[in-house]
């Protein structure tokens, strides 16, 4: 099973999918794991419940406990500049700040993954919580196998066990979900938190050359966003391989970038006027600064000098200075801007920058920062997913074994598939939670218990849909009559079916879950 990234919107729809699976009696069936930003979330919270010995309901009563009270940013920046201990940067960090909040006593505390490493206790054979580092470009595995001698980290930046021992699991979730433009990357080891008896020193003698400069970590939707890939070469050898499911929030909407309209007046103001209205504003403070120092200097040499006259003459001369002095910052790193252009381009770009109106090099500015945001928030997420699906649909020893529990499976009509078992077809109620639950948007809180609610029902009622309509276009002549082998699952999930989506139920079926 894959839990894909998505920030919230994935951590509560794939509670959901885990609820259902404990549900109809799969979930203790889940032999691989891997997760990927939102997905850790959940799946850690997960794994430590198993540590902790909980049964499946005290788990989600607490972690949704967590995600409802948790608004991950606004706590984060309450602690930027509070959480610097030991064992942190010395630098303000907002992942690190993230970091203690998934720390807090009420999710991951100060558990470490040695933890996860050496129990016995774990359903999996493979848990694997992705990361993406930016030295190679390269998804980075913090990975719990039953196989000896599984490799931590990837080829390239291998970690000892005894060092991932003692990595926090707050740290791994902060680093899995620290997604670009939210965060900045948070740097391995140097800014995950350490033990006393293990500190950062004895990590780095571990760890080797490679790592002295540290390795920076980013979300690991950036290499994979589904965590696909993980199994896949986890399992590369098992045929058959198990089951693979797939639970993913992305949302594919049919226009990803639009170019924002152009302000409705091209204005007058050129940059050159600008630069002049900055020399003429420099001689001005320059010239007030002068003036209120003499002025100060010759009533404090008749003696006159009263309390009020700090603000008369010392602050706002003080203040004029200041304001001199930073616009001679100001065209200072200016000027290194396009000497750099320059020497880069061959190119002095100054002479036609100057013609252009203020509105027009901000729209400028604007238009490439949103293209910018579009390229790697969604053309290249997209062209990874694509590729990435390819690979497993690609694959013939998955033919019949991939599950896709897609966020808008509700929300899809499939006219032939429905007009032959119209008992299959969603609702309008749950094609409405299902397009609620695709509008959220990726972030790290909800607004309310409502909408937590929807996209975690969302997750339960989607990979009930989806496993039947596996079952019935995929297993024919296996589920139909008793004693068949997918006889009793389907039966199951029929009779949750019937529940979830009382509209699409037989009549008999329906009096069933009346009665």
């Amino acid at each position: 099973m894959s839990l894909s990234g998505g920030g919230y919107r994935a951590a509560a729809f794939h509670l959901g999918t885990l609820r259902f699976l404990d549900t109809v009696g799969l979930l203790s069936d889940v032999v691989g794991l891997s997760t990927v930003s939102g997905g850790t979330l959940t799946g850690l919270a997960w794994v430590v419940s198993q540590l902790d010995g909980k049964p499946f309901k005290a788990f989600h009563e607490t972690f949704s406990a967590y995600l409802l009270q948790t608004n991950v940013i606004a706590e984060a920046l309450t602690g930027l500049t509070t959480n610097r201990d030991h064992g942190s940067h010395a630098w303000a960090s907002l992942i690190r700040s993230a970091a203690e909040v998934y720390a807090r006593p009420d999710f991951l505390g100060d558990r470490r993954f040695g933890e996860v490493l050496d129990s016995g206790g774990l359903q999996f054979q493979e848990a694997i919580f992705n990361t993406t580092e930016f030295h190679t470009g390269l998804d980075f595995r913090f990975r719990r196998s039953n196989k000896p001698l599984t490799l931590l980290g990837n080829n390239g930046y291998r970690m000892p066990r005894p060092v991932a021992s003692h990595v926090r699991l707050a740290d791994i979730a902060a680093a899995s979900s620290c997604f670009p433009g939210g965060f900045e990357p948070l740097v391995f080891p140097q800014q995950f938190h350490w033990p006393q008896g293990y500190p950062l020193a004895t990590a780095l003698a571990a760890l080797g050359p490679g790592f002295q400069n540290g390795l920076p970590l980013m979300d690991g939707g950036i290499y994979d966003n589904q965590g696909i890939d993980s199994l896949l070469l986890a399992f590369n050898r098992a045929d058959p391989p198990p089951t693979l499911v797939i639970s993913d929030v992305s949302v594919q909407s049919p226009e990803m970038y639009n170019v924002p309209e152009n302000p409705t007046k091209r204005g007058w103001v050129t940059l050159n006027g600008v630069s002049w209205l900055a020399y003429g504003l420099f001689f001005l403070t320059l010239l007030s600064a002068a003036i209120l120092a003499w002025r100060g200097f010759e009533t404090a040499q008749a003696g006159d000098w009263e309390p009020k006259d700090y603000f008369l003459y010392l602050i706002p001369g003080v203040l004029t200075a200041s304001v001199a002095t930073a616009l001679v910052w100001v065209r200072a790193r200016l000027t290194d801007v396009i000497t750099l252009v320059k020497r880069q381009m061959d190119l002095d770009v100054w002479p036609s920058f100057k013609k252009l109106t203020v509105p027009e090099f901000t729209q400028m500015l604007v238009l490439r920062a949103t293209s910018l945001l579009a390229l790697t928030t969604k053309v290249f997420m997209k062209r990874v997913r694509g590729l990435v699906f390819g690979q497993v649909y690609g694959d013939s020893r998955f033919k019949d074994r991939r599950i896709s529990n897609l966020i808008s499976a509700l929300t899809v009509d499939r006219p032939n598939l429905f007009a032959k078992h119209p008992w299959l077809k969603p609702g309008a109620h749950l094609v409405a939670m299902g397009t609620q639950a695709c509008q959220m948007p990726t972030t790290l809180w909800f607004t309310d218990k409502a909408q937590f609610t929807a996209v975690e029902s969302a997750g339960a009622a989607t990979i009930c849909y989806v496993l039947l309509r596996h079952i019935v276009e995929h297993h024919a002549g296996q589920y139909e009559a008793p004693g068949q082998p997918l006889n009793a699952l389907y039966e199951r999930l029929r009779q949750e079916w019937a529940v979830i989506n009382p509209a699409g139920a037989p009549s008999q079926e329906r009096q069933a879950v009346a009665a």
